[in-house]
């Protein structure tokens, strides 16, 4: 299965893959629109200056996802590629999920928001095309 890695030491904590994300998944597929429509991306750049690190909270797509374990509805589920995917019909938005996820990689906003590689949107994830440094890789693992 493709994956998302993160290089910590190339990342200028710039947010260009936060903005790509966002847009790609906004209905007007444009940063205004994404600002208009509040839309949450799915990645998310922190940096630690006490510790002087950057992390990326985003889904890992787990082997033994912890998120799915703890969905009570079943709205979490792994397909067959190994993707952690969400039925939104089914998400009640309890939260549970993101309790779970060790990666802080799933916010609530009415329904679970996770990473979806922006299957069916974009051939390569959002996040990767639009980061400058090459710190966002997308690959086999």
């Amino acid at each position: 299965m493709k994956k998302i890695n993160f290089k910590k030491e190339l990342c200028m904590a710039c947010h260009n893959c936060e903005l790509g994300c966002a847009t790609v998944h906004s209905k007007g597929k444009s940063l205004i629109s994404a600002m208009e429509e509040n839309v949450m991306p799915r990645i998310h750049i922190i940096y630690n200056e006490k510790k002087s690190s950057i992390v990326a909270e985003q889904c890992k797509q787990c082997k033994k996802p912890k998120c799915v374990e703890a969905c009570p509805v079943g709205a979490l589920s792994q397909n067959e590629e190994g993707m952690i995917v969400v039925d939104f019909e089914k998400c009640t938005g309890c939260g549970e999920c993101e309790k779970a996820c060790p990666f802080n990689a799933i916010r609530i906003r009415e329904k679970c928001i996770k990473c979806d590689l922006c299957e069916g949107v974009s051939d390569i994830p959002a996040c990767v095309m639009y980061c400058p440094a090459g710190a966002l890789t997308y690959k086999e693992s």
